[in-house]
């Protein structure tokens, strides 16, 4: 019993460091990984800190990431909204934004890289650019996190088609964190 007693209490500290498996039913994603935007919206910023500070998941941040930033990851977020200041200051616009999104979600596909998108936005960040921006990434999605007030037309799940994926609501950004922490392993 005592041998017992000590091999429990030598494991108990890897338990406790261990990551819990994804609900059932869930994807599971591993890192290392990347956050990128699609769109150049503003949003980026507050999920970068919501995922590396607050859950510390340490994603390598690459908001214009390209097919070969891909190398050596197994996951790819992607928050999709759109700004024309947010693109213009990245020298781009929308059609050029298309293209290189395309692009990344192709390779992530052939890679194998996970893909996980989210809208935090809520209804003040949709409109017409950003409704086509959806549109082009949520098919390529395993996995979407969106704040409800952003879906209210439910075009995520629309989107999605034939794809197998989960549309996941939240009621506010904060809760953004707990979708998130629950499909990383």
């Amino acid at each position: 019993m005592r041998k017992t007693l000590s091999v429990f209490a030598a494991l108990l500290p890897c338990l406790a460091l261990a990551s819990p498996a994804p609900a059932a039913g869930l994807p599971a994603f591993d890192r290392p990984g990347i956050l990128s935007s699609v769109g150049q919206a503003s949003d980026i910023a507050v999920v970068k800190v919501l995922l590396n500070t607050k859950l510390k998941l340490g994603l390598d941040v690459k908001p214009l990431a390209q097919p070969a930033d891909l190398a050596g990851q197994k996951v790819l977020v992607v928050v999709v909204g759109a700004s024309t200041k947010g693109l213009g200051a990245a020298g781009l616009d929308i059609a050029k934004e298309a293209e290189r999104a395309k692009a990344l979600l192709a390779a992530a596909r052939e890679k194998k890289v996970g893909v996980l998108v989210l809208h935090t936005g809520g209804a003040s960040r949709r409109g017409k650019t950003t409704d086509d921006l959806i549109r082009l990434v949520v098919p390529m999605a395993d996995h979407v996190v969106v704040v409800a007030s952003g879906n209210a037309d439910k075009i995520f799940q629309s989107a999605l088609g034939s794809s197998k994926a989960q549309v996941v609501e939240v009621d506010a950004l904060a809760a953004v964190g707990d979708a998130v922490k629950a499909v990383f392993r």
